[in-house]
């Protein structure tokens, strides 16, 4: 993090503290919902179903509002969000609190999300941008690995404890946001309605085409953890499941830890429609993996080639947006890719259609094939770019509009 500034080190850092505020949530809030309101397990899916699709969609009203507004203040906002609706969970009893604690935080980690990124984008040239991004996912990856061990063992004696933590973590990320300058957003941002922006949005052919190859990339790698315990439990115990599943999650996070900034540095502007492709093979060969070998072992080492699509991907996508968007959109921009979001939302539901449909292990290579088309969709994304790019003045009129 040395070669990145004052200012940026402390974004990359608060954002670090939010992704452990989320991850010490992560292991006990089923169990949480599950004890405080009397729900089964098809309830609370469908509760956190609801939550995570209104949230994802809301993001693209986020984007609008990094535009238009204050992004140190947005971040500032997010961030207190964060913190009331975890302090709300531990106290709520009945369903429409706890719904309304849920939806705050996911909508607050969504505008953070966004406006981080279009102040990255700001604060650094495109060439630092890869490095950053990349950098960002690494550490989110890192809080993921520490956050659930440390709510585990906070839950064992009081699960509350866990929530707590949470909401005062995001709290004290809050003066990592003090050297942000105000007014960074929406001093050059067009001046059009929401509908307007969402209409300007969905005219560019370029950007519907790629949050859609996104979407599809996203079924498959969003929630693999889900899907992957899915099929397995067709065949094998529920102890044998969660060995499994150890032994792979383990690996992706490894995976990540170890290779994702190293990996995150090779990409640059000019090439990463190369990345993106290659990254898909990856996640397909991961997948054809999974289906044609028989041991946990091999099932590891495939974890490792899928894992390396996954971090060549992710970040490559950020940065792909951050190439065709307009200077004066680029929360907008960043609000609508982040839609894909939908994907990982419907991984489980899709998954488990499969293999209640299909025979053997058709779900896996039904996942490979929307890895393909996910792929297809970006690449034509790229042609309709290069054959109609963004010129200043389709930038001007976007701004005299």
């Amino acid at each position: 993090m040395s070669r990145f500034s004052p200012l940026v080190r402390q974004l990359l850092l608060c954002s670090f503290v939010l992704s452990i505020s989320r991850a010490l949530v992560s292991p006990l809030l089923v169990l949480t919902l599950g004890r405080q309101l009397q729900l089964g397990a098809q309830q609370i899916g469908l509760l956190l179903g609801v939550v995570l699709v209104s949230a994802t969609l809301g993001g693209l009203y986020a984007g609008y509002l990094v535009d238009r507004s204050d992004r140190r203040r947005l971040l500032q906002c997010s961030l207190l969000a964060v913190a009331v609706g975890f302090a709300l969970l531990p106290g709520s009893r009945q369903l429409a609190l706890a719904g309304v604690a849920l939806l705050l935080v996911e909508l607050a980690f969504v505008l953070f999300g966004i406006a981080l990124k279009a102040l990255l984008s700001d604060l650094l040239p495109p060439a630092e941008r890869s490095r950053a991004f990349s950098l960002r996912y690494t550490l989110a990856n890192v809080g993921y690995a520490i956050g659930p061990l440390l709510g585990s063992w906070l839950a064992s004696s009081r699960p509350a404890w866990a929530l707590v933590l949470a909401a005062v973590l995001a709290l004290i990320a809050l003066p990592l946001l003090r050297q942000v300058p105000r007014g960074h957003g929406g001093r050059h941002a067009p001046r059009l309605q929401f509908s307007a922006t969402l209409q300007l949005l969905r005219r560019d052919r370029t950007l519907v085409l790629f949050t859609i190859g996104s979407l599809l990339a996203c079924v498959v790698h969003g929630r693999f953890s889900d899907y992957l315990s899915l099929y397995l439990l067709q065949g094998h115990s529920d102890a044998e499941v969660l060995r499994w599943m150890s032994a792979l999650i383990t690996s992706n996070a490894l995976t990540v830890v170890l290779c994702q900034y190293w990996l995150g540095r090779l990409l640059r502007p000019h090439n990463l429609l190369r990345w993106i492709m290659l990254a898909s093979l990856l996640l397909a060969g991961g997948l054809a993996g999974f289906a044609l070998s028989p041991s946990l072992w091999q099932w590891c080492g495939w974890m490792v080639l899928f894992t390396l699509g996954e971090i060549l991907l992710v970040p490559a996508e950020y940065l792909y947006i951050d190439a065709i968007a307009p200077e004066q959109l680029k929360g907008s921009y960043y609000g609508a890719q982040n839609l894909a979001q939908l994907g990982a939302a419907g991984s489980p539901v899709l998954a488990g259609l499969l293999l209640s449909a299909l025979p053997g292990n058709s779900m896996l290579w039904s996942m490979l094939a929307l890895t393909l088309l996910g792929a297809l969709f970006v690449w034509q994304a790229d042609r309709e770019h290069r054959a109609h790019p963004a010129t200043p003045q389709a930038q001007g009129k976007v701004e005299a509009a």
